[in-house]
């Protein structure tokens, strides 16, 4: 917060490690930190009581992905995990969950269902939802429109449309993201995409 920043969000989807306690493929461990749904709950639940503490629920956010499987992340059993999750999270008195969907690059686990993650689980929460993964204009706009998630966040979109607001205010076409490009440690497909007016 000293460094200007306006809140914290704590990555606790896409394999990193609030994630690897959820997944059992991960957390073998036999203390209080594994084994039991809440057990493996038990160090998400405790980082963002952290959190909240240090500064503060109203700037204070989680990112969860029930249903995707990045890093080899599978759950037995995710839609008890993340019902308790959320249950606890329930609890907690700060401002927002982004819940991410599956992403079609990433197939989940023969044994999770096809519920559709946004329906499911964010009619759970009472925190304000933010919806992502995958979404353009049009799936976005929808997805406001069923009145469970507020916002909608954009990942890959934004990053081959750096004015993706006023191209969306335009109508106009969208620069396609280069998969290719990302991770790779340079700048090539980070800061090189065209603008529509510079």
């Amino acid at each position: 917060m000293k460094a200007g920043f306006d809140g914290v969000e704590l990555h606790a989807a896409n394999g990193y490690l609030p994630n690897q306690f959820l997944a059992e493929s991960a957390n073998q461990r036999t203390d209080e930190y594994g084994g039991s749904i809440p057990n493996k709950s038990r160090f998400v639940l405790e980082v963002m009581q952290e959190l909240i503490s240090a500064v503060g629920g109203d700037k204070v956010g989680i990112k969860i992905s029930p249903f995707h499987p990045y890093g080899n992340m599978i759950l037995d059993n995710p839609v008890d995990t993340y019902t308790y999750l959320i249950e606890e999270l329930n609890k907690l008195d700060f401002a927002f969950v982004e819940l991410m969907k599956r992403s079609p690059y990433f197939p989940s686990a023969s044994h999770y269902p096809a519920d559709d993650e946004i329906e499911l689980f964010g009619s759970m929460i009472k925190q304000k939802v933010i919806a992502n993964t995958a979404y353009d204009k049009a799936t976005a706009e929808a997805e406001l429109e069923k009145g469970i998630a507020h916002l909608i966040s954009f990942g890959t979109l934004f990053l081959a449309n750096p004015d993706l607001p006023k191209r969306f205010e335009m109508g106009a076409e969208l620069n396609q993201p280069d998969r290719a490009t990302m991770f790779g440690g340079g700048e090539h497909g980070y800061t090189d995409y065209p603008f529509l007016i510079k």
